[in-house]
């Protein structure tokens, strides 16, 4: 880590940010009942609100980009929580439905604005280690997850309402806020564009990018959103038991993403996520194949799951070093619109053919994705090679 006793608050306060984002994106399913009634509002209405603000946050994704490339990673990172802030407050003291809808833009608008930065600061912060730096990064949301959740049943059941919740919620925000400006979080170095210089956007790894990440984040999430109803309507298992499995995937997942950063950076980024990616995929089809008494292999399959989305951010900053900031918001944006479009696909299909065919969109995404990183590995793996070397006096590593 470059500057390591001055940047070390800094790195506590990237850490604690990306620990916070699930106690208020991830908590919603929880709140979700409690929302309906308090407002006295539909399914139709809370989903309707949900698909609206991801579209809103899918926006906000790729300006962040070019935020960060006018002021800075840690201004950024600022603005972000004080729309976060914002939003929190209003929902919490929301008298109405209108008001709690407007009041969950700002929400997303701040999760993805310092999402984009940290996801680019760290690079910066970790010039020779980042991604096993990035893998831990994303620990921290895997982590606050569990912790989030398991907090706030144990909460409700105290019959503390969803509104104190958000006030604390929004003040932990306040005090980290208060804590960043005193922290060094350095900001990405800003490269001119020589006239004639080709526009990123004339890059097809940027897209291609964006679609080995997006098919890869469907297979991952698509468990956590599909699997406990194939179970139940493919097998006729309980929900209950359903979540066990989700909860095996999920479990062995965060200790892939804690330890397997320390794999990738010895072993290579692009070699081992493909063969993480390989690994997943066979352990995936087979558990689907087999049926009903080898389930648990699906769950295992959450341990070779963990590295590949952090670890393929971490070459963004390497391969698109002319304009890091933009090509990460621009990347996030088409995973979003890539997840989007492949569980709305899922939803049709599983419709028409019922969910033990539909369930086969999980690897058939995980394979499309090892056809994307194969071609970044064939176009970029020696430029990311050499630049590692550069950076950490290794060989090997794509």
């Amino acid at each position: 880590m470059q500057n390591s006793k001055s940047n070390r608050f800094g790195v506590i306060i990237i850490f604690t940010l990306m620990f916070l984002s699930p106690f208020i994106e991830n908590t919603r399913g929880i709140f979700i009942p409690i929302f309906k009634e308090d407002f006295s509002v539909t399914n139709t209405a809370v989903s309707s609100m949900i698909t609206i603000v991801s579209l809103a946050g899918m926006s906000v994704t790729l300006l962040g980009g070019a935020v960060i490339e006018r002021i800075g990673q840690k201004k950024t990172i600022i603005i972000g929580i004080l729309c976060l802030i914002t939003g929190i407050l209003i929902q919490s003291q929301a008298a109405s439905f209108p008001m709690f809808f407007i009041g969950f833009i700002p929400i997303i608008a701040g999760i993805n604005i310092y999402g984009v930065a940290a996801n680019t600061v760290v690079p910066i912060l970790f010039a020779g280690t980042s991604t096993l730096a990035m893998n831990l990064l994303h620990f921290m949301y895997g982590a606050g997850s569990t912790v989030s959740q398991n907090s706030i049943g144990l909460l409700l059941e105290r019959n503390i309402s969803w509104r104190t919740m958000y006030v604390f919620i929004a003040l932990f925000y306040f005090i980290v806020l208060i804590g960043i400006r005193f922290a060094k979080i350095p900001d990405e170095p800003q490269v001119r564009r020589e006239k004639g210089q080709n526009s990123i956007l004339k890059n097809p790894l940027l897209y291609v990018f964006g679609l080995a990440m997006g098919f890869y984040a469907f297979a991952e999430q698509g468990m956590s959103l599909w699997l406990t109803n194939y179970l139940k309507d493919g097998f006729g298992f309980r929900e209950s038991v359903g979540a066990r499995y989700l909860g095996i995937f999920f479990f062995v997942f965060a200790f892939g993403r804690l330890v397997g950063g320390f794999i990738v950076q010895k072993t290579g980024v692009l070699r081992t996520v493909m063969a993480s990616q390989v690994i997943s995929l066979i352990l995936m089809g087979l558990g689907f194949l087999l049926g009903v008494d080898y389930i648990i292999i699906i769950s295992i399959s959450g341990l070779f799951f963990a590295i590949v989305f952090p670890s393929l951010m971490s070459l963004v900053s390497l391969v698109f070093k002319e304009r890091p900031g933009f090509a990460t918001g621009f990347i996030m944006t088409m995973v979003a619109l890539v997840l989007n479009l492949m569980n709305l696909l899922m939803g049709i299909l599983t419709d028409a053919a019922g969910p033990k065919t539909s369930i086969y969109l999980l690897p058939l995404s995980m394979l499309i994705s090892i056809g994307f990183v194969a071609y970044i590995r064939i176009r970029a793996g020696k430029d990311i090679e050499k630049v590692k070397q550069i950076q950490d006096g290794r060989e090997g590593i794509a």
